[in-house]
Formats: structure tokens, C-alpha cells, sequence
């Protein structure tokens, strides 16, 4: 893995780094999205269509929904070793005004984090800094406003996020175990589109109910009417009795009769996923978006989003970003309509090369203004089912995860999930975002006077950047995160520098001259006259040896 790229140049060293001049404007990559995001959508606060349920939701210890172990896990997840959580911790709390993890240092209260997501069910773990935030799913039944996670996702990207379990015998911990949790239901899997005849169903139920209603309400206005005409006879019949000189005491009726008491495959889009950003912004004022959702399509060749749900997500996170929220999304998981990028495939040759993807996934298709984050596993390699992409910011771990039971009722951790009758361990870019949106609340706390953009760039600058030209690839980005550099590391942006960027320096030495022969004529004539030298000597040898023979 690659170490960390040093932005600092150490007094008294000759530097082989010349300060580049800094581009106020960078080019627009190839593939990124053109033209102007537009303005924000309005958020109607509601679904977009009518959702019915039919999955149960997730509970404890049933196969088929989700599982916990019966002892609580106590490891510490290797992604929260690897990331030295621990030590940022320890950080925080002794260089915090207030001593807390994801506070804010102005203001000493929790800075917020909206999850927008499948819904976050209360946890222990979590306290009581989980806060309803909206429900584009199915709002006014139980768990409304957000607060019920049926599929068992929210509450796990939660978890990673702000839990705090407050026990040294569990070695899990959340990123920002201060933080407050703005929970807004998006999605989920588990309810879909009702059809034309559940709607028919239900608009004749409705009818039928509000013809009984008015059925009861005639029948109460008669009985109201009945129950005036006995009390004006009563009143008749008093009048008479007094005219007619009666005495003795009468108890009038007091009986009025009985009152009668007035009683497709998932929801949620990109549509629904911008009115949530815009809401997490202008109704809830958070400090970081989470966005563990994806919608892929194939490239069509063209830079211009594709649909007006596509208009609408660009315009809602740009708006966040400009409003000074950070905003994470989750670079995606292969499968389905999400066809690897990167990968060659006879007949197609954009896959090859990085500025033309195969597939557009979105929101990290719009990472101007947010952070598209990839998933590595224990090895530190990328996670083989984490998407690739030019827009790629920067990767987290996102196998083996430890996070919250998302069961109602339960207080204890998860490994695995059931599909069907198989356990399976929890993995995914979904919750290598929520380790990046963590250290987002802990860079705006440690470094409140940064905005969203140049938290963005902190964290991308910080991180352990990979062994390529620019310090950047398709597959984790500019670079794992490296928390404790992002709460530690002087950027030169920020103390006035320019950044630094290696360039080829020439050598001080002078030019190489043309190979003169001298010295090769030299040996060579030295080495002919020894030969010569040789050859007559033993000419001498031989002769005065030939006469001694001869006399």
C-alpha cells in the first residue's frame, strides 16, 4: 500500500517538488456531467407513489430476515483497527474544546448527519441522538417519519457512523460516537408499487368507509333530532302539570342513547433520493449527507444526464454542497444493471479505457461535489464487488462488518444477514461510505472553520494515495482514508502555499560530449609497440641461443 504523500518540505533539503502553479479553474474531466446542475427540486415531504409492503421486516434469530449470535460480539472490527480509530479517538477527546466525538466545537452540541437510507430503528447503542427526519416510503403508520428499518440497512450504515456502545467489552465503536442521527426513509426492498387493482381495492374500501361514515352521522343527526323532540314534550308536559297546580319533584332524563365513536420491486428513486437531500438541508440544517444508495445505467456516449430524475439528483447535491453540507455516496456494488467498468469485453472498447465507463453510476457520477467512496477488504485490496469509476474519490473497508442488529427491540451487534437460509457476512460499498462520513464530521469538528468543499479536499489529500502517475485511480480513488491525517496533516492550501507536485528536474551537470578515439589510440599504439617490444626480444633470444648451438 502506498504511504502517505508528504505535502511538506523539510527545511534544509534541496527539494526534487517545484510548487506548480495552482489551476483555479481544473479542466472538466471526459466523462463528468455537463452543463449547469440547475436549481434544487421542491421536496412535497411524501412519497411519489402508493407502496404496499410485502416482506416482513427483519427480526432477531430467524432465518430468513437476520441473526445474532446469542452472546454479544465483542471484536473489534478490522476495519476500525485498520483505520486506528482508537488513537483518533483519543486525539479528539484531548484536543477537543468539549471532549466528545462529533460535537461541535462552537456550539458544544451534536453536529448532525442525515442517513438517507432504509430508516434507522432505535438502538441502545444509539441513545437518544436519533432524530425522525422523513419518510418517502410509507409515512403515518408505525415507525413513521423514518424510524423503523424494515430491510436492516439504515441502521447498520448508522452504526458504523455514530454508534457507542459505552463498555470496553465490545470492541465495536462508531466513527463519531457523539453525533446525532438524522434518519430520512428513502427506499426499501421490501415494499413495492401497489397494483391497479390493490389501489381499485382500496379506493372501494375507502368509499365504503366513508358511506358507512356518513351513514353514522345521519343516524346520530336523527337521534340528536329525536332526542329534542322528547325534551321539548318533557318541557310541554312540566308546563301542563304546573297550570294545573301539580306538586312533587321530577327528575328529568338525562339518557341521550348510545354515541357511536368515528373511527413493483421496492420503493423509492432518484426523484425521491433529491427531495430527501433537500429536506436533510433545509429542514434538518445537517452538517454530512450519507447516501448508501445507487442507481446504475449503460454510458450512452453522452455527458448529459439521461432523465429528469438524473437533473434533479445532480441539482439536489450540488445545492447541499453549495450550502455548506458534506455530502458521501457509496461508489456501488457490482451486479444487475451495475456492469463492472474497467473490465474488457469482446466487442466493447470504452470498457478499457478509465474516461469512458461501461456503466454511469449515480450519485458518484456527480462527485464535483461529493465524495464517491470505494470498498477495500481485510487485505487492503479493493473489495472485488466494489464498483470501479474515474469519479471515484476515495475508499474505506467494507467486508466482514460489525454493526447494530436493525431487529426492533434488540440490543445487540451483527456479522452476518440471512438470504434465505444462508448466513452471509455484511459487505458492501454502503457501509465503507458511512466510515467516510464519520471522519467528515470529525474533520468539521476538529477544523470548523473548513467548508464542506475543502473538507472534501482534506480528506482527499490525506488519504494513503495509490502507486499511480497522478496519485489517483479508477478503483479506490485519490487513496484509502487516513483519519488521523485528515484531523493532523498541515495542507499548503491552508497556510497560504501552493500545493506541490512533482515535475522532472534537469541535472546541474554538464552534457554528455562525442566519445573521442585518443584514448582508444593510445591504448591501441601502447599495446602495439609492447607487442613489438615482445616480438624482438625473443627474435634477440633466439638467435644468440641458435649461435651458442652453432660454435
Amino acid at each position: 500500500m502506498a504511504a502517505v504523500l508528504f505535502t511538506t518540505v523539510a527545511p534544509g533539503i534541496n527539494p526534487a517538488m517545484v510548487m506548480a502553479q495552482e489551476d483555479p479553474q481544473p479542466p472538466q474531466p471526459p466523462w463528468a456531467p455537463t452543463g449547469e446542475p440547475g436549481p434544487p427540486p421542491s421536496d412535497p415531504g411524501r412519497p411519489d407513489k402508493d407502496y404496499e409492503q410485502r416482506v416482513q421486516c427483519v427480526q432477531s434469530g430467524v432465518e430468513g430476515h437476520t441473526t445474532v449470535s446469542g452472546n454479544q460480539i465483542q471484536d473489534i472490527p478490522w476495519g476500525q483497527a485498520h483505520l486506528q480509530l482508537d488513537e483518533v479517538h483519543d486525539y479528539v477527546r484531548a484536543h477537543s474544546k468539549y471532549r466528545k466525538i462529533g460535537v461541535s466545537e462552537h456550539t458544544g452540541k451534536p453536529l448532525k448527519v442525515a442517513v438517507i437510507d432504509t430508516g434507522v430503528t432505535p438502538h441502545p447503542y444509539l441513545q437518544d441522538r436519533v432524530t425522525a427526519g422523513g419518510d418517502y416510503v410509507q409515512p403515518g403508520g408505525e415507525g413513521a417519519n423514518g424510524m423503523l428499518d424494515c430491510d436492516g440497512h439504515g441502521t447498520q450504515v448508522a452504526g458504523i457512523i455514530g454508534a457507542n456502545p459505552k463498555s470496553f467489552d465490545i470492541g465495536f465503536v462508531g466513527v463519531a460516537p457523539d453525533v446525532e442521527i438524522v434518519s430520512i426513509r428513502q427506499s426499501s426492498q421490501n415494499f413495492s408499487e401497489k397494483t391497479e387493482d390493490e389501489i381499485r381495492q382500496e379506493r372501494q374500501a375507502e368509499r365504503a368507509k366513508r358511506k358507512a361514515a356518513r351513514e353514522r352521522a345521519a343516524a346520530r343527526q336523527k337521534q340528536q333530532e329525536n332526542q329534542q323532540k322528547i325534551e321539548e314534550l318533557q318541557r310541554e308536559l312540566e308546563k301542563e302539570r304546573q297550570s294545573e297546580g301539580a306538586s312533587g319533584d321530577t327528575e328529568a332524563s338525562q339518557e341521550t342513547g348510545e354515541r357511536t365513536q368515528g373511527s413493483s420491486s421496492g420503493a423509492g428513486n432518484q426523484k425521491t433520493l433529491a427531495q430527501a437531500i433537500v429536506r436533510a438541508v433545509d429542514e434538518h440544517n445537517v452538517d454530512v449527507i450519507n447516501m448508501s444508495v445507487d442507481a446504475c445505467r449503460p454510458n450512452t456516449g453522452s455527458n448529459e444526464p439521461v432523465s429528469e430524475e438524473e437533473r434533479m439528483l445532480r441539482a439536489a447535491v450540488h445545492y447541499a454542497t453549495e450550502q455548506d453540507v458534506v455530502v458521501v455516496a457509496a461508489a456501488g456494488n457490482t451486479g444487475g444493471a451495475c456492469q463492472q467498468n474497467g473490465v474488457p469485453i469482446e466487442g466493447d472498447a470504452r470498457v478499457t479505457d478509465p474516461n469512458e465507463p461501461r456503466t454511469i453510476v449515480t450519485p458518484p457520477w456527480f462527485s464535483e461535489d461529493l465524495l464517491a467512496v470505494g470498498a477495500i477488504d481485510a487485505t487492503g485490496s479493493v473489495a472485488d464487488f466494489s464498483m470501479h469509476g474515474p469519479w471515484v474519490s476515495v475508499a474505506a473497508p467494507g467486508t466482514d462488518i460489525i454493526s447494530l442488529d436493525p431487529a426492533q427491540g434488540s440490543s445487540a451487534l451483527v456479522n452476518v444477514m440471512f438470504e434465505g437460509e444462508q448466513a452471509v457476512r455484511i459487505q458492501g460499498t454502503s457501509f465503507a461510505a458511512p466510515y467516510v462520513s464519520g471522519l467528515a464530521v470529525l474533520v468539521r469538528q476538529m477544523h470548523p472553520e473548513l467548508n464542506a468543499r475543502e473538507v472534501i479536499h482534506r480528506i482527499t489529500t490525506t488519504a494513503q494515495h495509490p502507486g499511480a502517475a497522478d496519485g489517483s485511480d479508477p478503483f479506490i480513488g485519490n487513496g484509502v482514508i487516513n483519519p488521523m491525517a485528515a484531523l493532523t496533516m498541515t495542507l499548503p492550501a491552508e497556510i497560504g502555499q501552493k500545493p506541490a507536485q512533482d515535475i522532472a528536474l534537469p541535472s546541474s551537470m554538464p552534457p554528455p560530449a562525442d566519445p573521442s578515439p585518443t584514448p582508444m589510440i593510445v591504448a591501441l599504439a601502447g599495446s602495439g609497440g609492447g607487442l613489438a617490444a615482445l616480438g624482438c626480444t625473443m627474435f634477440a633470444v633466439h638467435t644468440v641461443r641458435r649461435n651458442r648451438k652453432a660454435g
